[in-house]
């Protein structure tokens, strides 16, 4: 991306026609990821899940664990998440950027790992709240575990139990095939504050015109990214 932006837009606002216009193009989108967690039928399909997978998935909190551990977990998911359309320059930067986010941000309650046969497997990463709503992020430690969904839908149902009555967001991937079987799967999930939204890349010089107020700033990456 070098000569380039990326920005996060909004689908169908003044910002995204303006974007459009100067030839940004879309390499990621946020699905829309909202859910009231204490609504019944939200809660309903936690226990469902909960159930289904209790006899192979073990689930801790993440104050089970040292920041260093779940910084590991977090960094290979990470790096390989973003490899084919935002790659990690400096991994070592980045690791030290989420550190000072998580020790800031992270609800160890609200985060569980998933383990199958003591190993971790999948997780959720729960920053917040922020203005009121809590951003849980999935992700997949052992992508090639073939347990690995029943593990992320323990990992996300223990979350949303742990998370009534504050609402969720998530902020996942809509290229993340795991990812987005699950959040198809959970009732209620409608628009949110910061749900849909696309990254958007445009060159420096096209990126000028967009300028201004109430047009979007620039960023790195996702919501997740170091400060953004």
């Amino acid at each position: 991306m070098r000569g380039s932006i990326v920005i996060r837009v909004i689908p169908g606002t003044p910002a995204a026609t303006a974007v459009e216009a100067v030839g940004g193009r879309i390499i990621q989108a946020v699905p829309a990821a909202y859910f009231p967690s204490a609504h019944p039928e939200v809660q309903a399909w936690a226990e469902d899940q909960l159930v289904r997978s209790s006899n192979d998935v073990c689930l801790e909190a993440g104050d089970r664990y040292s920041l260093d551990d779940l910084l590991d977990m977090w960094m290979a998911a990470y790096v390989r998440m973003h490899e084919d359309w935002a790659p990690t320059g400096d991994v070592e930067a980045t690791r030290q950027a989420f550190a000072g986010r998580f020790a800031h941000d992270l609800d160890l309650h609200r985060s569980s790992i998933s383990l199958i046969e003591g190993r971790p497997t999948a997780a959720v990463f729960t920053i917040g709240p922020l203005d009121g709503i809590l951003m849980p992020v999935l992700i997949e430690i052992d992508p090639r575990h073939p347990g690995r969904e029943l593990a992320a839908r323990a990992a996300i149902a223990t979350m949303l139990v742990r998370a009534a009555p504050t609402p969720v967001e998530f902020d996942g991937h809509a290229d993340e095939p795991t990812y987005m079987r699950i959040l198809q799967d959970i009732p209620q999930r409608s628009n949110g504050k910061l749900t849909p939204m696309n990254l958007v890349e445009i060159s420096e010089q096209d990126a000028r015109p967009a300028t201004g107020p109430g047009s979007p700033s620039p960023g790195t990456g996702g919501r997740c990214s170091p400060g953004g």
